[in-house]
């Protein structure tokens, strides 16, 4: 740790003390803000939760208007109705895709919604294709064809329709042999009457125009040609066996009505119409399986009647079109049933899920809120904890730093107060090559001291020597001369012990300007300001114990000269 802090300078520590105490704010501060940036991840999470049950509730109210424009179309199938239920479809995807960026469980409902609606879509269009095929009103599909064809063969059931006249004919008839057999007046104006009312009645019928005319022209020859005979029989009663060319007429009417003549078909026609009109109010199963009899019946009857092959073939044809267009129809109806069925299954099992994601998020908002709540008061704890931790190592820091600073410095007040009143003894701690300026202070003292102490040591020693020499010259004796002797050898042996403690000073220099000059040239570089003042305390060390060892070769010179005085 003392290397560490040698390498750096004062500035650099207090620096570096700022650095640390500003780190541990900025972690302080980078604590708050993550806190701060959970808390809000908390309210976004929150929010969602809010938006995610909106969002399910827009999409239940949407899913209720999709059913109620359903509803609507299943009563009046029309294009608009099913053009209303598909604008809320896609309002409903619309409404899907925001609900599944939420988040992943909502992803998963919309999923499983989207899904849902899916199938009921298909279901739907294909409910309105089977509408539109069976017609959305009576003029259109199916609806549309069998009702053209049902109508050709009413209006072609009208043509046949002549019961009422060949009634009418059988009346004349009878009223014309009451005349021949009674000679009453009476009969001959029944007969009258009711040739009128066969021509009023042949007018006002939906026969065709040239059947029509066939029975006008024919019935104006019975008229004619009965007179004759009427006025024979009421005024001779010649009745001639009640033949004559109004008779012959008669028989080519009642041909031209057995032409044209199927009994019931119109009613039964009726019958059909009403039974269709049963199924298409009602759709029950019963009336399809009618309409089929009463087609039986019908086609038995025209069958079964005089007319010709060819209006058989046409009304047979109309028939069977009508029952296979009216069984294509049930059978749309039948699949309409099935459709709407899996329709509603599809929809009735959205609004349970719908139910089920706003439950979750309701639960989950709760649990989130209670662990909102409890992280809260932990982050709050720890906020403290951390800026309290922070306050400590930012004091220990300083404490640490300013230490590092103060030490050295009351070491060398000690050292400064010992060379001024005393003999210092001790050094102050440094580092080898360091660059605080503190620790060149100590570096340069400490020479300092060393210089002082080498100095008084060699003045002390020196001094010894010559007092030695002075006491050898003036002993008288020998034991005087041997005690001056072995003094003088103490003192040359300590000054030989000084030589060669300053000798290996002056190495220890010799050593670090080599150092320095194998640095340098190792890496090809200019001289740092530390290197620099490096050799320059070197140097001074070394000149300092030169001049030491100068002194020393004076001291012959002086001995001798003091000898001869």
């Amino acid at each position: 740790m003392d290397k560490l802090f040698s390498k750096l300078r004062i500035g650099e520590k207090i620096g570096l003390g700022f650095a640390l105490v500003g780190l541990l704010f900025v972690g302080a501060v980078w604590h708050y803000h993550q806190t701060l940036a959970s808390v809000l991840g908390d309210y976004h999470q929150l929010q969602g939760y809010e938006l995610r049950k909106s969002l399910a509730l827009e999409i239940e109210i949407e899913l209720a208007a999709v059913r109620d424009a359903e509803k609507s179309f299943l009563i009046d199938p029309q294009d608009i109705l099913a053009a209303e239920v598909d604008k809320h479809l896609q309002t409903l995807d619309k409404k899907m895709a925001a609900l599944a960026m939420v988040d992943r469980d909502s992803r998963q409902t919309a999923g499983a919604l989207q899904g849902l609606l899916t199938t009921y879509r298909e279901r739907f269009q294909a409910v309105a294709d089977a509408w539109k095929i069976m017609g959305l009103d009576e003029n259109s599909g199916l609806q549309g064809a069998f009702r053209d064809k049902v109508h050709r063969l009413q209006a072609l059931a009208a043509n046949y329709n002549v019961d009422h006249l060949y009634t009418l004919l059988l009346q004349i008839r009878r009223s014309e042999k009451d005349l021949a057999l009674r000679q009453d007046p009476a009969y001959r104006e029944l007969v009258h009457k009711r040739i009128g009312e066969f021509r009023q009645l042949v007018e006002t019928s939906e026969l065709q125009a040239q059947v029509s005319e066939r029975l006008l022209a024919e019935l104006s020859q019975y008229a004619t040609s009965f007179e004759p005979y009427a006025e024979s029989a009421l005024r001779a009663g010649n009745v001639a066996a009640g033949k004559g060319p109004f008779r012959d007429a008669a028989h080519r009417i009642e041909a031209i009505l057995n032409a044209y003549h199927v009994p019931n078909l119109e009613a039964s026609v009726l019958q059909l119409r009403r039974r269709e009109k049963d199924f298409l109010l009602r759709g029950d199963d019963v009336y399809p399986p009618m309409v089929v009899e009463i087609g039986e019946t019908i086609r038995s009857q025209i069958t079964a009647s005089p007319i010709s092959d060819a209006d058989k073939t046409l009304l047979i044809g109309l028939l069977n079109d009508y029952e296979r267009d009216f069984l294509a129809l049930v059978a749309q109806r039948s699949s309409i049933v099935t459709l709407t069925r899996e329709m509603n299954s599809a929809a009735d099992r959205v609004a349970p899920l719908v139910k089920q994601n706003v439950d979750q998020a309701n639960q989950m908002m709760a649990t989130r809120v209670a662990e909102i709540a409890q992280a809260s008061h932990e982050n709050a704890r720890l906020s403290l904890l951390v800026t309290a931790g922070a306050i400590v190592l930012s004091i220990v820091f300083a404490l640490v730093i300013t230490a590092r600073i103060v030490r050295p410095v009351r070491q060398m007040a000690g050292l400064l107060d010992g060379l001024a009143y005393g003999k210092p003894t001790e050094h102050v701690p440094t580092v080898s090559g360091g660059r605080d300026e503190i620790n060149s202070m100590a570096e340069s003292l400490n020479a300092l001291v060393d210089h002082r102490m080498t100095f008084l040591r060699w003045w002390k020693e020196s001094m010894d020597e010559v007092s030695a020499r002075r006491a050898l010259l003036a002993a008288g004796s020998d034991e005087e001369k041997d005690e001056a002797m072995q003094e003088l050898r103490r003192a040359m042996i300590a000054r030989l012990q000084q030589l060669n403690a300053i000798r290996g000073r002056l190495l220890q220099h010799g050593k670090r300007v080599l150092e320095i000059s194998q640095r340098l040239q190792s890496a090809s570089r200019s001289v740092s300001a530390g290197d620099a003042k490096s050799l320059e305390h070197a140097a001074e060390g070394m000149a300092t114990l030169l001049a030491v060892v100068a002194s020393e070769a004076d001291i012959p010179s002086r001995h001798a000269d003091n000898t001869a005085d």
